[in-house]
């Protein structure tokens, strides 16, 4: 039946079910007789048999026997059957009873369904078996698979295997490290030990792939699994994992629903990020959007997600015309509900932000426009003042004439005890945002977070590159570290930031731990099948110019106030911001039009008092 389309399977199904039906009532007149029925017998048998098949092919029909798939029968679909076998044999007695005489063969009422059943549900599991059997031999000679925990997840993972019409891989068995569970099966496979044996399992079995199949606090466990095994295989096994269970319930697994090569993301230990949706509908649904920077890493991931609540317009301000038309190319194939409106333009530009405010009307700003290089605005710090604090404030004096609900600045963790310009050019911005706050009636907030894991320019796109070059991989210190989170997990802390905001607070993301380059250096080396050190090397060169050996998220006597989310703290700095007015904003612009850098330096040294710009901030805890 596996080539007949779905009306001549469906037909073909019920034939065979309605020759088991006949079947089992002939035999069940044999069995009450030993096989020497008498003739008086068979009047009988020809006058019910049709009210037999009738009232079951009926039941069976109306009670969804037919539904389902016979090569994926399953405990359910003998649930129905059964439930459809006693539902018809109420009617068959009945009927049976009332069209014969007294002398009718009452025990044949009891044989038949009970056979019945068996046959219908021995067809099914036949084909399922069948089919199973087949899938095992077509797997002989694909890759072979271990699962790591025998679990809901790694359950899941072997039913979806065994559903497809034809295997993808051949699966050894699980491993877990619940004792209670080695020796036992699931779906047929075996449960073969705890970790300590994958190794020997992977030479026993020439394994080509491990999937990490646990919904919780996978990232140190994949770390331990891959340098347990990096000795083993040849170097070649490949680690896996899956969306969690609770990723595919929010919607989150995105284009990853299956088996997918594990990113360096599941590596850092971080526990999920929660957000509250109708909060954040409740701001964005309706509403004309403005996002700056819109073709970068945060910008671009902030309009993926913010056309998903259904705002009436998205704007997309963006200079830089290859990243906007990425992303406005992305909006579009995806048919995103919202409007979307690329606009190639410079959020410096005053004529610019004043015809797209008029023609657009943005009722919420997005500012995710800076330059963010460390080590190149060191260089430039003139660039870095006017594109983060001057064009913030050009922004942010536009949104309050036009009448913006809430404006959302997009800073970063270096404006604490900033060590470099970049840094400082962002707490000026923060300054500007506070500053107008407590004039203004549109809601003007801050939000600070640290790296974004492959984000454009990021020393882990560095790392990739320099790994597919044959290494070494460039760490500039051994003790440096630094804070990661996903695009996906800090654009979903900004909208709910956003959604929280009452004006004028600088929201700070819950980073979880800071985490040593190096190892992450060394865990994309074990992604890439690698092995540091001995196939990579890892050199160190020093620190740069304005850069810290580690960030901060607070200082000491920052005020930290709860903001109600686990994930989101606000943050009052120790020093008063500084009103950042028009004659401060007009002195700095005038700085930034000078070719010595000098004086600009000193007047953000007098701005920002933690601002040390010789690279001692943040050498020591």
């Amino acid at each position: 039946m596996g080539n007949l389309s779905g009306p001549y399977r469906r037909v073909a199904v019920v034939g065979l079910d309605l020759a088991a039906f006949a079947a089992s009532y002939w035999l069940a007149f044999q069995l009450r007789f030993d096989f020497n029925a008498p003739a008086w017998v068979w009047p009988a048998f020809w006058r019910t048999i049709w009210v037999v098949l009738a009232l079951r092919g009926a039941a069976f029909s109306y009670l969804g026997a037919y539904q389902g798939l016979w090569r994926y029968a399953s405990l359910s679909d003998l649930w129905t059957l059964a439930k459809a076998m006693a539902a018809s044999q109420v009617v068959v007695i009945a009927a049976t009873l009332f069209l014969q005489h007294a002398d009718f063969p009452r025990s044949v009422l009891i044989i038949d369904p009970v056979l019945a059943l068996i046959l219908v549900g021995s067809m099914r599991l036949g084909i399922r078996l069948t089919r199973e059997q087949r899938w095992k031999e077509d797997a002989q000679d694909l890759p072979r698979l271990l699962i790591f925990g025998a679990g809901d997840l790694g359950e899941s993972i072997v039913r979806d295997m065994q559903r497809r019409k034809r295997p993808t891989h051949r699966i050894v068995g699980f491993v877990d490290d619940d004792r209670a569970k080695w020796h036992m099966r699931i779906h047929g496979v075996p449960i073969l030990g705890g970790r300590q044996v994958l190794p020997r399992l992977i030479a026993a079995h020439g394994v080509d792939e491990v999937v990490v199949a646990l919904n919780h606090s996978r990232g140190g466990v994949i770390r331990e699994l891959m340098e347990l095994c990096k000795h083993h295989g040849d170097g070649h096994i490949q680690f896996k994992t899956v969306p969690t269970i609770e990723e595919n319930l929010r919607g989150e697994s995105g284009r990853h629903r299956g088996l997918r090569k594990v990113e360096l993301s599941d590596l850092l230990q971080r526990k999920p990020v929660h957000t509250d949706l109708e909060a954040v509908r409740h701001i964005l649904a309706g509403k004309s959007v403005l996002v700056t920077g819109a073709g970068g890493s945060i910008g671009s991931e902030l309009c993926r997600q913010i056309q998903r609540f259904k705002p009436a317009k998205l704007i997309l301000l963006e200079n830089h015309n290859t990243a906007l038309f990425y992303i406005d190319r992305e909006l579009s194939a995806a048919r995103a509900p919202a409007v979307h409106v690329p606009v190639a333009g410079d959020v410096g530009d005053e004529t610019t932000l004043e015809n797209l405010f008029l023609l657009h009307k943005p009722q919420l700003v997005f500012h995710a426009a800076a330059h963010k290089h460390v080590p190149l605005m060191e260089s430039n710090p003139q660039e870095a003042v006017k594109n983060n604090t001057l064009n913030t404030h050009l922004l942010a004096e536009m949104s309050v004439k036009h009448g913006v609900e809430r404006f959302l600045y997009i800073s970063t963790d270096k404006a604490v005890r900033p060590a470099n310009v970049m840094g400082a050019s962002k707490r000026l911005g923060e300054m500007v945002i506070r500053a107008l706050s407590e004039t203004s009636a549109t809601k003007f907030m801050s939000v600070r977070f640290g790296n974004v894991l492959g984000s454009s320019g990021s020393a882990i796109n560095i790392f990739k590159e320099q790994i597919a070059a044959g290494g070494p991989l460039t760490v500039t210190h051994p003790d440096v570290t630094r804070y990661f989170m996903t695009t996906q997990e800090a654009v979903h802390l900004i909208l709910q930031a956003c959604a929280l905001g009452g004006g004028g607070e600088i929201f700070v993301l819950n980073m979880g731990e800071s985490v040593k380059v190096v190892d992450v250096a060394r865990s994309l080396i074990l992604l890439s099948g690698l092995e540091p050190e001995r196939d990579i090397k890892i050199s160190f060169t020093g620190l740069r110019p304005g850069e810290k050996l580690f960030e901060e998220i607070f200082r000491e006597k920052d005020v930290r106030k709860d903001t109600g989310h686990p994930d989101i703290f606000s943050a009052v700095p120790e020093e008063a911001d500084l009103a950042l007015m028009r004659g401060t904003i007009r002195e700095l612009d005038e700085l930034c039009s000078r070719p010595d850098p000098a004086p600009l330096l000193a007047a953000m040294k007098k701005l920002v008092p933690f601002y040390k710009a010789d690279g001692t901030a943040g050498q020591s805890r």
